[in-house]
């Protein structure tokens, strides 16, 4: 493998884990951060 390689696998597992941990985030709470707009059941 080279540097490249390595180098994209790096960015394209990372935005899958920052994509994950942002839909469990939103999910696991409410007025967290954003977005919230006073729905929180």
């Amino acid at each position: 493998m080279g540097l490249l390689d390595i180098t994209l696998m790096i960015a394209i597992a990372g935005g899958a884990f920052w994509l994950l941990y942002r839909s469990l985030w939103k999910k696991k709470g409410c007025c967290g951060s954003d977005g919230c707009g006073g729905s929180c059941h």
